[in-house]
């Protein structure tokens, strides 16, 4: 595989060994992805591949297989004698039409990878994570993985070994990679485990119509295990490359790597222990093989305790700046009683305490973790400059983690202001508040952009785009800038100045609307979970009751909402999944209360953060009622529910919207970006709200509805490209696509854009596409093996 060009941002690692990581790290987006399989902020990885004989593009597929075969196809074609000599370097995304990877598995592979892949995840370190998690996720050992691998931006050369080989050529050509005799066969054993091979692609290995689906499995079985050795010597084999239709085409190819040295590694691999032990040698070393240019890091291991979203946000007023964020804690060996954050202010001094309340559990294929939520009010003019964590066990045993010494680091120079920040129509606005620099600020825009020559993977281009002074308040001033990008998939933006910078943020994770700024500083000191003595019990009595003078309490009543509890996110998915906006500074219930109307339900969780919806999802429950601790920020007589927790509100009594009886309208301030970013609008509605229902989209943007579609017969119907996520909306997903003719919203989450139908996809009823999509409830976003497809400029053409 030819590494002909690497990439100029390429990240050194140093180090053999393993080792836990000093945060932050090259290597925490890949360790994110490695461990956390499902739950709590979930990367979904190992999705893909579980169980570990399903293929979510139909019978006769399986995923896991395919993710080893490409780790082995994109590494051999190393040559070791030249140099750059190649590896895993992702080189096999431009040489998928060269006649030595045929089939499918090799393309979609690539697509999901793709879902993933960023500036800090190439998609060679994928590629040997997709090895790492076949294996595992198929019951197999433990491979050590290392990043820092370096993506191709070309086609290597030739060289993939073939069926049809002789074994003195199977011989050289493992030389040619770096290995030995005894490694062809344990690697090709090792394999060979998963999968089989398809009727379709190689009907001279394979007789079509004979086996399921035209899948012949190498052995008996779907998982990882010695099976392909036991049967092979035993005599009892079904291995289509030795036996049947292959001896007699000369394709026989594992009887060729297997009797290189007369059985004597097979047999030994008869052995389950053996088996394993070999092969999390040879694997590791296949997916090691890079080139001498290239450092890999460490071998890979879960932090005992990692930060995870932690952020800085400056108040209105600037005179405080919140603090927010999780901590998460390793909980494989032992179990968690409470978790404190320890900081130090501006200049390294002090010693202050945050409680935290549990945000949600996570689990890997060995690991399992858990998330402690929190968000304080700091002053300004002391700020904070790193942190420690506090862990309290079940066992009585404490623990604190100073991050190897270092402690967790903290910049507040340049700090990116999410909620004055925006995205619409294809336009990203950012504020930022820089504190003291002569380096003026520059907004840096990181976006996905598809290859023209077809290849699954797309390039990342990057832009960089001076910002705008604006007001200034203490010692922060306000920039802003606006940008226009092609989607917010897989869209990256940040700031920086000079040495310092706050970025690496989702351009999907923000709302359509820029919050002004306020002028005024908040009401409250601190939103946190609880400050230094406090217990995350929290020690202000809760009460229902009213009094002459208001005094932190719950609100019975809000409108005509009414006060149900505090409830829990819902797993996996939002409680309430309708709609949602963000107001870090001055949320309040009744302002939470307005965005809704016309929804069932509304809640407040972690201080700023509104949520509505029709329904309750049923693995929401009811939370102790001291767990919605967060006063609002706009109001420091409410609570906001907290870190995974809601202030939850339900409808009592239809009403219209409008908050004036006179005169059939009302009037509202709303809050809008603009030339300045302190600007407020006002705006009159006379209309009501009305309840939203379920509903096929018939239009987004310049595409419009063309049916509900089945997938394609072994390929996808729209293979281009794929934007999985659970904010996935048609909107969101045709944004996706736009430089696509078409656009299809499958299984609720999943987006696929191309310019032409695969295969074998038909028009199926609209009834079929009955799944809601997963970031908004009340469209429908295909289902399994469905898709819902808009066509551009409603062009319908296959």
């Amino acid at each position: 595989m030819k590494l002909s060009s690497l990439l100029a941002c390429a990240v050194v690692f140093s180090g053999l060994g393993q080792a836990i990581p000093t945060w932050p790290s090259s290597i925490d987006e890949l360790e994110d992805v490695m461990f956390l399989n499902t739950g709590y902020k979930s990367r979904g990885f190992s999705s893909h591949i579980t169980p570990c004989e399903f293929s979510e593009f139909g019978a006769g597929r399986q995923t896991a297989a395919e993710w080893l075969r490409i780790g082995f196809h994109d590494m051999s074609t190393t040559n070791v004698f030249f140099t750059p000599h190649g590896g895993i370097d992702a080189s096999i995304a431009f040489e998928l039409d060269d006649g030595e990877n045929i089939g499918a598995g090799f393309n979609t592979s690539l697509t999901t990878y793709s879902g993933f892949f960023n500036s800090r995840l190439p998609i060679s370190d994928m590629i040997a994570l997709g090895v790492y998690a076949s294996v595992r996720g198929c019951g197999g050992p433990i491979i050590p993985m290392r990043g820092g691998r370096v993506d191709a931006t070309a086609a290597g050369p030739a060289g993939v070994p073939q069926p049809q080989n002789g074994q003195g050529i199977f011989k050289n050509q493992f030389t040619r990679m770096g290995f030995n005799v005894t490694d062809m066969i344990q690697m090709t054993a090792c394999g060979h485990t998963l999968g089989g091979v398809h009727a379709g692609d190689f009907n001279n290995i394979v007789t079509p119509g004979v086996s399921p689906n035209d899948f012949q499995l190498f052995d008996t079985t779907t998982s990882f295990d010695n099976d392909i050795a036991v049967q092979y010597i035993n005599g009892s084999n079904s291995d289509a490359l030795a036996v049947g239709p292959s001896v007699a085409s000369g394709r026989n190819s594992d009887v060729a790597v297997f009797t290189a040295d007369n059985n004597v590694t097979l047999k030994a691999m008869t052995n389950a222990a053996t088996f394993n032990s070999m092969c999390t040698s040879i694997l590791q070393r296949m997916i090691e093989t890079v080139d001498p240019a290239v450092v890999l890091s460490d071998v890979i291991q879960p932090y005992e305790v990692k930060p995870s979203g932690i952020q800085l946000t400056l108040l209105s007023g600037g005179t405080q700046i919140q603090l927010s964020g999780d901590i998460r804690v390793r909980t494989t060996t032992r179990s968690v009683s409470s978790v404190a954050v320890v900081y130090k202010d501006r200049n390294g001094a002090g010693s202050t305490s945050i409680t935290t309340l549990s945000s949600g559990t996570a689990n890997g294929f060995d690991d399992s973790f858990s998330f402690y939520g929190f968000s304080s009010n700091l002053p300004t003019d002391s700020s904070i400059s790193s942190f420690t964590v506090a862990v309290a066990y079940t066992t009585g045993a404490t623990q604190t983690y100073d991050n190897n010494g270092n402690g967790f680091p903290i910049q507040d120079l340049v700090i990116v202001q999410s909620p004055q920040s925006c995205q619409r129509n294809g336009n990203l606005t950012v504020v930022a508040a820089v504190r003291g620099t002569t380096t003026a600020p520059s907004l840096t825009v990181e976006q996905k952009v598809a290859r023209p020559s077809g290849t699954p993977i797309p390039s990342l281009v990057n832009a960089t785009v001076a910002m705008v002074a604006g007001a200034s308040f203490g010692p922060y001033t306000l920039y802003s800038t606006s940008y226009t990008i092609n989607s917010t998939a897989g869209t990256k933006y940040g700031v920086s100045s000079g040495a310092f910078a706050d970025t690496f943020k989702n351009a999907a994770d923000l709302g359509t609307t820029c919050a002004p700024f306020g002028s005024t500083a908040p009401n409250s000191t601190s939103s946190s979970s609880s400050m230094a003595s406090t217990t995350s019990s929290s020690s202000i009595s809760k009460s229902s009751s009213a009094t002459s003078t208001p005094t932190l309490a719950v609100k019975p009543t809000v409108g005509t909402y009414s006060f149900q509890g505090c409830y829990t996110e819902g797993t996996g998915v939002r409680a309430l999944a309708g709609t949602s906006f963000y107001n870090y500074t001055d949320m309040s219930l009744e302002m939470c209360s307005s965005n809704c109307a016309g929804f069932a339900y509304w809640g407040v969780e972690y201080g700023g953060e509104c949520y509505c919806g029709n329904s309750l999802d049923a693995t929401s429950t009811l939370a102790a009622i001291g767990d919605c601790s967060f006063t609002c920020p706009g109001s420091d007589v409410e609570y906001c529910g907290a870190g995974n927790r809601l202030e939850l509100y339900k409808l009592t009594s239809q009403v219209s919207s409008s908050s004036s009886s006179s005169g059939g309208g009302s009037s509202s301030s709303s809050a809008s970006i603009t030339s300045s970013i302190l600007t407020t609008t006002s705006s009159t509605s006379s209309s009501t709200a009305t309840t939203p229902t379920l509903h096929i989209v018939t239009s987004a943007g310049l595409y419009n509805y063309m049916g509900c579609f089945t997938e394609g017969n072994g390929v996808r119907a729209l293979a281009a490209a794929s934007y999985p996520g659970d904010s996935n909306t048609i909107e969101a997903c045709t944004a996706a696509c736009s430089p696509y003719m078409y656009a299809g919203a499958e299984y609720g989450r999943e987006c696929y854009c191309a310019d032409s139908f695969g295969a074998g996809s038909a028009i199926a009823p609209d009834g079929d596409c009955s799944m809601t999509c997963a970031g908004n409830q009340y469209e429908y976003c295909g289902a399994g093996n469905r898709l819902s497809v808009y066509v551009r400029n409603g062009t319908e053409q296959q």
